[in-house]
């Protein structure tokens, strides 16, 4: 029998559990099954991968939990979004579709990959160095409040309670240089090419996403995104039975 298998990729500083919500609005049935991996704590699929290499352990992980007869559906949310696409431009025959919600698709400068020149890269760096610096070392309540305090983040709900205890510091810090902005090539190319699986979903109070999801519409023929009303950056915390109720729509449709 055809199953439909949904794969969650949480965002930086996400758990599994962030889902919990938007899965409480999803069918309950045997044709169905979902998959939260807990990609900091599980090795194989760390940060001590680069992109790449985290793309192949991604493809071999979701192949051991299904078969190729089954409709894979791949849902990431903002860094899990930028992994997602990796994984798509890796194997996209293996996906059916996939939602990306909050996600960047790189720079788009002339350069397919990591371009030290480039003055917006270059920036990037330092910033992501500067947070990964923060993360190992800063006292964990003042690191928190600070990453919570940036611009990209306001008009949203509060983000669940993020316990030092949960997770390696080590870990955290090697995210924000391995998967950095300024490390991840241009996905423009790759939205235009797999157009029909993509379903791009960006928070109404998301400035800056809804911004770039506009100019992603004048750079990639056919690219369309839908905004998530009063939702912000955080979509999936602020506006969790919107997202499960748009994922039940696509997943009833292949049972």
């Amino acid at each position: 029998m055809e199953r439909v298998n949904l794969f969650f990729l949480h965002g930086f500083l996400g758990r599994p559990t962030d889902w919990a919500q938007v899965k409480a609005h999803l069918p309950q049935t045997e044709g169905l099954r979902i998959y939260t991996p807990d990609y900091f704590k599980d090795l194989s699929l760390g940060p001590s991968n680069s992109f790449e290499s985290w793309a192949d352990n991604f493809i071999k992980w979701v192949e051991t939990h299904g078969s190729a007869a089954d409709r894979n559906i791949l849902v990431g949310y903002s860094l899990g979004g930028r992994l997602a696409l990796h994984a798509l431009e890796k194997k996209p025959a293996l996906f059916y579709r996939v939602i990306l919600i909050s996600t960047n698709p790189g720079f788009n400068d002339v350069h397919e990959s990591f371009d030290p020149i480039s003055e917006e890269r270059r920036q990037r760096w330092m910033n992501d160095s500067y947070w990964a610096e923060e993360f190992l070392k800063a006292p964990w309540d003042m690191v928190l409040r600070n990453w919570n305090a940036q611009p990209v983040f306001g008009g949203g709900e509060a983000e669940p309670l993020r316990a030092e205890r949960e997770y390696s510091r080590e870990t955290l810090s090697l995210a924000l240089t391995q998967w950095s902005l300024a490390q991840q090539k241009n996905m423009r190319g790759l939205i235009g090419k797999q157009i029909q699986k993509l379903i791009w979903l960006v928070g109404e109070r998301d400035e800056k996403f809804v911004e770039m999801s506009k100019r992603i519409e004048d750079e990639v023929n056919g690219f369309q995104f839908e905004v998530v009303p009063s939702s912000s950056h955080r979509v999936l915390f602020d506006s969790p039975k919107d997202l499960g109720e748009r994922i039940r729509q696509l997943v009833q449709k292949l049972l």
